[in-house]
C-alpha cells in the first residue's frame, strides 16, 4: 500500500522551506516528491486523498515520507485537513524576520510574474494587506497546538538556518528518527531567491539553464548557477519598514 506523509514541512513562505526540502531529498531514508509544493491541503483538496496518494508512490522503505508546501501554515483550513488525514504527522515550521519575508515574497512574485513587474512593494502590500497577515505566526501556530501534541511540531529560526546550515539540517533529521550522520551535498548552498527568478536575474538564458540543471537532478551545479545569476535587490526603505 501507498504510504501517505510522516512529516510536512508547512511554511513559512520564503523562509527557507525549498532549502529545507531540497536537503532532506539528498537523504537516503527520506522521501521527497520530486514536485514542488503539492498544495493538497489549502487549494487542492476538494480533488481527493487518492490523487494527494499517487505523489508517494515512488516511496519504498524510506524511514520520512514529507512534502513542503509553504501556504499550509497561514492557511485557516489546512490544520483540520492535516488532522483528519495524517493525524500522526510530524510538522516543521521555519519562521524568519515577518517584514523579511514579506519583502522576500514581493522580490519573488515580481522576478516570477510580469503584471507584477511595474508594482512597487508599498502598492502592493496596500492592494493585498492578506501578505502582511502571512506574518502572524503566532495566530497561525495557534491552530496547529489546538490539534496537535507540541512535541510533533519542530519550530525553526531561518537566522539559524543562515548562521550554521548543517547544525539546522541535524536538528531536522533527529526530529525525523533519520541518520543524523548524513551530510547533504547541499547544505552550504545557499540562496536570494527572490534575485533569482527570471525577470531579476542578471541573464535570462543562464536562468532557464539552472532550471534545466534541477529538472536532471543536477541541483548542486543549479544552484550555483542560480547564486551567481542572483541579481541585487534594492534594500527596503526604512520609512516602509517601519511602518
Amino acid at each position: 500500500a501507498v504510504r501517505l506523509p510522516t512529516f510536512l514541512v508547512i511554511g513559512a513562505a520564503r523562509s527557507g522551506s525549498t532549502w529545507i526540502s531540497k536537503n532532506l531529498a539528498r537523504h537516503p531514508e527520506v522521501f521527497i516528491p520530486k514536485e514542488k509544493e503539492l498544495h493538497f491541503f489549502d487549494r487542492r483538496y476538494e480533488e481527493g486523498i487518492e490523487m494527494y496518494r499517487a505523489y508517494f508512490r515512488a516511496a519504498t522503505a524510506e524511514k520520512a515520507i514529507g512534502e513542503a508546501t509553504p501556504a499550509y501554515l497561514h492557511t485557516a483550513a489546512a490544520a483540520p485537513r492535516i488532522r483528519a488525514h495524517l493525524p500522526d504527522v510530524k510538522l516543521i515550521a521555519c519562521l524568519r524576520d515577518p517584514i523579511d519575508r514579506l519583502y522576500s515574497r514581493y522580490w519573488n512574485a515580481r522576478g516570477r510574474f510580469e503584471h507584477n513587474k511595474d508594482v512597487s512593494f508599498e502598492r502592493k502590500i496596500e492592494e493585498k494587506p492578506e501578505l502582511i497577515r502571512e506574518g502572524y505566526y503566532a495566530e497561525h501556530l495557534a491552530r496547529f497546538y489546538e490539534l496537535f501534541p507540541r512535541e510533533r511540531l519542530l519550530v525553526l529560526l531561518y537566522d539559524d538556518l543562515i548562521s550554521d546550515p548543517r547544525a539546522f539540517l541535524k536538528r531536522i533529521y533527529r526530529f525525523l528518527g533519520v541518520d543524523e550522520s548524513f551530510s547533504s551535498d547541499l547544505a552550504d548552498h545557499k540562496i536570494n531567491a527572490g534575485a533569482s527568478q527570471k525577470l531579476t536575474v542578471k541573464s535570462r538564458p543562464v536562468y532557464w539553464v539552472g532550471k534545466a540543471l534541477h529538472r536532471l537532478g543536477r541541483h548542486r551545479l543549479a544552484m550555483h548557477i542560480e547564486r551567481a545569476n542572483a541579481g541585487r535587490l534594492p534594500e527596503l526603505s526604512p520609512s516602509t519598514r517601519s511602518m
